[in-house]
């Protein structure tokens, strides 16, 4: 079971008003994008080479609005989206000279390393790549990573043959940039809504990282955003040794001891590892652009086993017997630079191992995915289930069937108990939320008693033990509560309180309760106390 969107967030249950601005903001953006996402189709002549070189840029982690300055002064000019790219390698023509990076989206650029540009030439800019460090502040880190390289052997092939050389100039600052402050940008529904974003922004704060802040080279500073990194979806792998592997951002795997200590592992890649398995002492981890690699050595060394190909994010990795089952989303860029899924795909293999995964099914996804907190894949007792924003399917490995058990609902999310094969399903919309639980792997369900709203989670273990996490919205801050379902009563009984800014998951019986910190710190919870089992700081 892993989740196809990052980890549900307090913004989810923001005030009304809170909500408004946002999404105000976001068609705000969109609009800003649009005006600029259109591709750099200049006309490229042996004249235009000759008088101009070409700066390329790529963006491996969401998109930025980039513009370049001469160092002696002058307009400055915007990089533009490369025609036939696959959306993140921007470029634009430039007489020779220094240059400087002028604004990264609405925000001045600052003092930093000038780029050189020479006609006839290509500057590669590498990767730039925005890390928020916290207390509203983003570093955007240039980096040269050989998995992007393709962005300017690209441009070499489509300019080649007028170009008077073909070795690119390498532009390789080892400093990090200033903090960029990010600014609150105004709501757009007056002086009193302002005001009070203004506030929300005070009162929820993110604390800073402060190690970040003091790195003085960029291989110091993704080492150590490395180190931090969050886990991201929540269903890890497990040894049995007690350890958990958590996938996270980055190409890290963050590893939760028996003892309640955290460690990380790390593959050589920016991507997310999306999904991870553990089987016969040996580590699988998937990533979000389709990568399936495999470790025997604990993770020192990983070999690749299967490409689905780029913008095929994998979701889940499960195996039972001789069974694998690999299950992927299909990305799609937003002009604002983010990602969507458009649908999924289950692949299987029932006898020759992980290399030889075979499409089993497909499932298309709406585009407003309302009240769906993201795909889930669980392979339990020789029942394979997945859900969508529309309903609940179960594949039967002994009859090789597809099979929808969906309840009498649409549902948010699912949970399999691993032990028991009680499977739970709950709705979070409100008053109009709903939990149904099933004993007989979800060909029949009884609908019990929801939680107070807002349902972040329920998860039964037996058809009497329940939990649930919710988020309870104030006018300025979301606190997160953990309640646990009573038999006897038919109701939920309200236990502790997660710390503020501090978002609950639960994963595993084994293991306690835990919430992650704005910071990345995890803090573990035993009884009415919360102790930090990881910290950021």
């Amino acid at each position: 079971m892993t989740l196809l969107f990052t980890a549900f967030f307090p913004m989810r249950h923001a005030k009304p008003w809170a909500r408004t601005c946002r999404r105000i903001l976001c068609l705000l953006l969109a609009i800003a994008w649009s005006s600029v996402a259109s591709a750099h189709s200049e006309q490229v002549t042996p004249e235009l080479v000759s008088s101009h070189g070409y700066v390329l840029v790529y963006f491996p982690k969401g998109l930025g609005l980039l513009e370049v300055r001469p160092a002696g002064g002058g307009s400055t000019v915007k990089l533009r989206p490369r025609d036939g790219a696959d959306g993140r390698a921007y470029g634009a023509w430039l007489p020779p000279g220094e240059y400087h990076l002028s604004n990264w989206n609405s925000y001045l650029w600052g003092d930093y390393a000038s780029f050189r540009v020479e006609a006839g030439r290509i500057t590669d800019l590498g990767s730039l790549v925005p890390f928020n460090i916290g207390g509203y502040q983003e570093v955007v880190l240039p980096l040269r990573v050989e998995e992007n390289a393709g962005a300017v052997d690209e441009a070499l092939k489509q300019y080649g043959p007028l170009l008077k050389s073909k070795e690119p100039i390498l532009w390789t600052p080892v400093s990090v940039p200033r903090p960029i402050q990010l600014m609150q940008p105004p709501t757009g529904l007056g002086l009193v809504a302002d005001l009070l974003e203004a506030h929300d922004r005070k009162v929820n704060k993110p604390s800073t990282i402060a190690q970040l802040k003091s790195a003085t080279s960029a291989e110091v500073f993704l080492r150590l955003f490395r180190d931090v990194t969050k886990p991201l979806y929540v269903h890890p792998a497990q040894d049995p040794n007690g350890n958990f592997y958590f996938g996270a951002d980055l190409g890290q795997i963050r590893v939760r001891h028996a003892d309640g200590s955290w460690s990380g592992i790390g593959i050589d890649t920016l991507h997310s590892i999306s999904a991870v398995a553990y089987v016969d002492g040996v580590l699988y981890a998937g990533s979000d652009n389709g990568v399936l690699r495999s470790s025997a050595d604990g993770g020192k060394s990983w070999r690749d086993i299967k490409s689905f190909g780029e913008d095929e994010a994998i979701i889940d990795i499960e195996h039972e017997d001789t069974t694998w089952i690999v299950a992927t989303a299909h990305q799609v860029l937003l002009g604002t630079g983010g990602t969507t899924a458009d649908g999924m795909t289950v692949y299987l293999s029932q006898q020759g191992g992980p290399g030889t995964l075979e499409k089993s099914r497909e499932f298309p996804l709406e585009k407003k995915l309302l009240a769906w907190f993201g795909a889930m894949g669980q392979l339990v007792h020789g029942s394979y289930y997945i859900n969508t924003h529309d309903a609940l399917y179960r594949y039967d490995l002994a009859s090789r069937q597809w099979k929808t058990i969906t309840p009498p609902s649409t549902i948010s999310g699912h949970h399999v108990d691993p032990t028991t094969d009680v499977v739970s399903v709950f709705f979070s919309k409100g008053m109009f939320s709903k939990v149904f639980v099933s004993i007989d792997k979800g060909d029949t369900w009884k609908q019990v008693k929801r939680p107070p709203y807002a349902i972040a989670d329920v998860q039964f273990d037996t058809p009497t033990k329940g939990y649930a996490i919710r988020a309870d919205s104030g006018a300025f801050k979301v606190t997160w509560e953990i309640y646990s379902y009573d038999p006897g009563t038919g109701d939920w009984v309200q236990g502790v309180s997660a710390p503020a800014l501090c978002v609950p998951q639960r994963v595993a019986v084994s293991i306690p309760v835990y919430c992650i910190a704005s910071d990345g710190s995890i803090l573990g919870n035993r009884g009415k106390d919360w102790d930090v089992e990881f910290s950021a700081q």
